[in-house]
């Protein structure tokens, strides 16, 4: 492998990384593992690299001159990822400019950069280069439950979905206002687990309800406060309503509501996932095998939007004004047997994507910068601060953060369940 360098290679060990400047070819040998903020293969197309970088490699990796070509280092040797190309890369602050009538700063030292993988890896080898924890499969034992009891579901589905997420014991105590039991429900599932009320859109807790003049309680929110949820305190299982959506009321009442919600979170907002745009063919086509949740569809990011599952997988349907079809699918493992395979076959004209984030423990050292995924009704992926609707941002939440591939592409495998 070092012999692809060239003759008098030098190997520059950095880390989980060791950089070889031949006369040949400049070689990128990362140590294979799962390191969402380390130097790692981060998806099909995708390597960083973080400091520190040996002197002379930043020329090296931005350099066209030479080839740059990368590999993973393996128990059993050298497996390649063929050639790489410069995308980002990151200085720290530098010195101040001398001789200049306007201040600034000159780069610094690389402190970060990000190479595209030229020709996009396999699945197989993805999983050799990134491998992830296995954990078992969340079962579909809370859909006895529904239509009938939507509580219990919802209680049942938090319990497996975060199975990987210790309960707390900090579910409300003594609340010094009446609220109806499907969200008092709620809060008691959602106990010691952020997640839970949401990375994307949000539930409130207890302590962030607001009063409206009518009488009515604003208990949620889009992520950008494009629209509010209300509900009635009053009333044992009330209508969820909204203000600034294109309806008043959802179809569901509050119980099977919240079901809804954290169904939509699961399939948009979970450790691994995929997204694409196809048509109500393929959508349709990707649902076959899946279990339709047997509920009225809920009315956002696209009404109507439907949800299906299978074992440790959610999938979230969302039907467009010109007929096409969004599709979220989530999981909160990487294994193959519940990973949502959204792949390439030319010429239908539909958008597809894969993302792989990271999971809630990492999620969790990455409060300090408080962001999370700004979208509008889920049409977008862009980055930002997230401004609650009256209120500010509340950076003790988990964040979610997504390393997206998007290209146009067609759908040739939607689904794939094969272990």
């Amino acid at each position: 492998m070092l012999s692809r360098a060239g003759a008098q290679a030098q190997a520059l060990p950095a880390g989980d990384v060791t950089y070889v400047a031949g006369p040949s070819a400049t070689v990128v040998i990362v140590q294979a593992g799962d390191r969402p903020d380390g130097s790692a293969v981060q998806n099909l197309e995708e390597l960083t690299l973080h400091e520190p970088f040996p002197e002379g490699t930043e020329a090296r990796l931005a350099s066209s001159e030479l080839p740059l070509l990368g590999f993973v280092r393996l128990p059993q040797g050298y497996m390649p990822l063929g050639e790489l190309r410069l995308a980002v890369s990151h200085h720290r602050p530098g010195d101040m400019a001398e001789d200049s009538p306007f201040p600034y700063r000159l780069p610094g030292k690389l402190s970060f950069c990000r190479l595209h993988i030229v020709d996009r890896l396999p699945f197989a080898v993805l999983d050799r280069a990134r491998p992830t924890p296995q954990h078992p499969l969340a079962s579909l034992d809370w859909l006895r439950f529904l239509p009938h009891d939507p509580v219990a579901a919802s209680r049942e589905f938090v319990a497996g979905w975060y199975a990987d997420i210790p309960p707390g014991a900090d579910a409300p105590a003594d609340l010094d206002r009446p609220l109806p039991e499907p969200l008092l429900a709620f809060y008691r599932a959602a106990a010691g687990r952020e997640e839970v009320y949401g990375l994307y859109n949000q539930i409130f807790s207890a302590d962030e309800l607001e009063d409206e003049d009518d009488g009515l309680v604003q208990f949620g929110a889009e992520n950008q406060g494009v629209f509010v949820m209300l509900l009635d305190p009053t009333e044992v299982d009330p209508r969820v309503q909204y203000s600034g959506l294109h309806a008043e009321h959802e179809r569901e009442p509050l119980s099977a509501f919240l079901l809804q919600f954290l169904l939509s979170e699961a399939s948009y907002s979970s450790p691994f996932g995929g997204f694409a745009t196809v048509t109500a063919e393929q959508a349709q086509r990707l649902t076959e095998p899946l279990h339709q949740v047997p509920l009225q569809p809920i009315r956002w990011p696209g009404d109507p939007t439907r949800h299906y599952v299978a074992p440790g997988l959610v999938v979230a349907t969302a039907t467009s004004p010109d007929g096409s079809v969004e599709v979220y699918a989530g999981s909160r493992t990487g294994r193959r047997s519940d990973r949502c395979a959204i792949q390439a076959s030319p010429g239908n004209g539909s958008t597809a994507s894969q993302h792989h984030s990271v999971t809630g423990q990492e999620a969790a050292r990455r409060q300090q910068n408080g962001r999370r995924p700004s979208t509008t009704c889920g049409t977008s992926q862009q980055w930002g601060r997230v401004p609650r609707c009256k209120k500010a941002p509340d950076d003790s939440r988990a964040v979610h953060r997504t390393r997206v591939h998007t290209e146009a592409v067609g759908l040739r495998r939607v689904v794939s369940l094969d272990a």
